[in-house]
């Protein structure tokens, strides 16, 4: 049953995701974004105002979500050029098996930002994520200056974090 479940899951989220590909909205008001505290892979708390002061691109995102999975080199990539210019990625799984799949996961894709696990308050305060991957670029000032539903690439979403990071 189970099982069953999480396919089934996995084909709705897919097919969500295409539709929703391309689709993203800036914020021409920018909000602050709902502070929370997650536990990581290691069981220790993260909060987001723990980069207060950064860049952040925070995902939402499962390990059965193909576009998630596929715009994860990207994170990376990311998190590399522009983690000593104050920017992070944090990515929020929803996988509700995640103590199975996460850590094998995470290594065979040599993550190099924070994995938080996702509970239903932080899912409701970031809009009812009904869709994934779900991506939010939030600016020093810890508001909200851009989302994504669907996939997005580096070429798509590298120029708003260069913005984000300039703005003083």
């Amino acid at each position: 049953m189970k099982k069953i479940s999480i396919k089934l899951l996995t084909v709705f989220f897919f097919l969500v995701a295409i539709v929703h590909v391309s689709a993203c909205r800036g914020m021409a008001n920018p909000v602050k974004a709902p502070d929370f505290t997650l536990l990581n892979l290691e069981n220790k708390k993260v909060s987001l105002s723990d980069f207060k002061g950064k860049v952040v691109l925070l995902n939402f995102w499962a390990t059965y979500c193909p576009p998630c999975r596929a715009e994860m080199p990207d994170f990376i990539a990311l998190q590399n050029k522009y983690a000593s210019k104050g920017f992070n990625v944090i990515g929020i799984s929803v996988d509700e098996d995640w103590q199975e799949v996460l850590p094998s996961f995470v290594k065979a894709m040599k993550v190099n930002y924070p994995i938080l696990i996702a509970n239903t308050k932080v899912l409701k305060d970031y809009g009812d994520i009904y869709a994934l991957p779900a991506t939010f670029i939030i600016d020093r000032e810890q508001k909200i200056v851009k989302s994504y539903t669907g996939m997005v690439t580096q070429d798509e979403i590298e120029p708003v974090i260069l913005k984000a990071l300039n703005q003083k």
